[in-house]
């Protein structure tokens, strides 16, 4: 935290009243809202918990002990927990949902599953402060105050109810030892991150090359990067009998990043999104005066541009944000921008029908919302769902790239006079 905002009577107050508002909106959602996806992120703790199978989620190994730790932890402080074993260990999909949101404890045990992202939650707000801003003490209240309200980082987390947190978290940690110039143990957290998801991945590159100073830093930092992928491939490899990477590439996450395309003629084709972040990566190489801010502002734009022109899931646009919020202290029109952005991807969430619109509020009552006739349906009665779900869906592509695009102008100012490369 820093120290200027306690020693200003006027924004020590609007910091504690931006924090504790914040804390009654994340505290008043924590038990009522979640997306199937939570259950089964439990399900897969639950079967190393109550079975002793470390197994159960062979593609996301470090997130699974994170929650099968903190599942132990709450299950042993509170016997709700261990009653819910059952359900958590049910292979059936749709009757595991069923008894899960009929329960009787439902709610206790909701918010105490989304507890753990609450915690990390909490964690990314104080240490976001330390990524911009040192000797303004308003501008770092500003970026408390967009990640507290920001709509993407309270949808995602207690709504939507996702474990992207735990990863930003790491990212953040990364991004604060780069500002320090601990360029291996950035890189290092970068490479726990990494094993943790695979979206950090995409900032390896901006990283590097912003750290390195020497042919041999290069090569140092290039071969730390990929070593958390390289030591989850080896234990995978040993302990589980089969590949990680290979199992990560062949599935439809990956392909997202593909999404995108320019198909050309026979088997030539061009992925869009390839091409615009090597596009990306080129501008920063080329880029004069390589400051901190530059790399925050380029993370963003790499984050955007996957949004903007690739298939994604909502929780994705959750990684723009840690770089997004300190932008805006800087360029305020890009909030209206993102605020346009998360009403659009309410729209866009459609696109997966009941499981994330209507029963993501089943808890509430899930007779009600169970029966109740979904969003697609309504639609199809005047238009094609799929064609209302892409209009907007492209509407969103364009404000990303309208970001983009002032983000890009941004960089011209923090750099100095001209334009942002050579």
């Amino acid at each position: 935290m820093s120290p200027g905002i306690f020693e200003d009577s006027k924004l020590s107050k609007r910091f504690y009243k931006y924090f504790l508002i914040g804390m009654l909106v994340r505290l008043a959602l924590l038990p009522f809202f979640f997306q199937r996806d939570l259950l089964s992120t439990y399900q897969r703790a639950a079967e190393t918990v109550f079975a002793g199978n470390m197994a159960s989620d062979f593609q996301q190994i470090l997130t699974n002990i994170i929650h099968s730790v903190y599942l132990f932890i709450i299950k042993s402080i509170i016997p709700a927990v261990s009653d819910f074993s059952p359900i958590l260990l049910d292979s059936d999909s749709w009757t595991s949902w069923i008894g899960f949101v009929s329960s009787y404890n439902v709610f206790t045990v909701l918010a105490l599953f989304k507890g753990l992202y609450l915690v990390f939650d909490l964690a990314c707000m104080f240490l976001i402060l330390r990524l911009s801003f040192d000797d303004d003490p308003e501008g770092r209240l500003n970026v408390f105050k967009f990640w507290m309200f920001n709509p993407v980082v309270i949808f995602v987390l207690y709504i939507f109810a996702r474990h992207d947190i735990i990863g930003v978290f790491a990212t953040i940690i990364a991004l604060i030892l780069a500002k320090k110039d601990r360029k291996y143990w950035s890189i290092i957290v970068l490479a726990v991150a990494i094993a943790l998801r695979f979206f950090p991945i995409m900032i390896l590159l901006p990283l590097i090359i912003y750290l390195a100073r020497s042919r041999k830093d290069y090569i140092a930092l290039s071969i730390i990067g990929v070593s958390g992928l390289a030591g989850v491939e080896v234990f995978s490899n040993i302990y589980y009998g089969k590949s990680l990477i290979f199992s990560l590439l062949n599935t439809q996450h990956f392909n997202y990043i593909l999404s995108a395309k320019l198909d050309l003629i026979i088997h030539d084709r061009i992925f869009l999104f390839i091409v615009a972040y090597f596009l990306i990566i080129f501008s920063f190489i080329h880029a004069r005066k390589k400051n901190f801010d530059l790399l925050l502002n380029y993370g963003a734009i790499i984050y955007l541009a996957y949004i903007a022109l690739c298939y994604f899931h909502p929780q994705y646009v959750l990684w723009a944000v840690p770089f997004l919020v300190i932008i805006f202290v800087r360029r305020r029109q890009l909030v209206y921008y993102h605020w346009l952005q998360f009403g659009l991807l309410m729209i866009v969430l459609i696109y997966w029908g009941d499981l994330v619109t209507k029963f993501v509020f089943a808890p509430l009552d899930h007779r009600f919302f169970i029966y109740i006739t979904g969003l697609i349906p309504i639609i199809e009665r005047f238009y094609s769902s799929a064609k209302f779900v892409n209009i907007f869906r492209s509407i969103f592509s364009a404000v990303s790239l309208w970001m983009i695009y002032l983000i890009y102008r941004d960089n011209r100012r923090i750099i100095g006079k001209g334009p942002a490369g050579d």
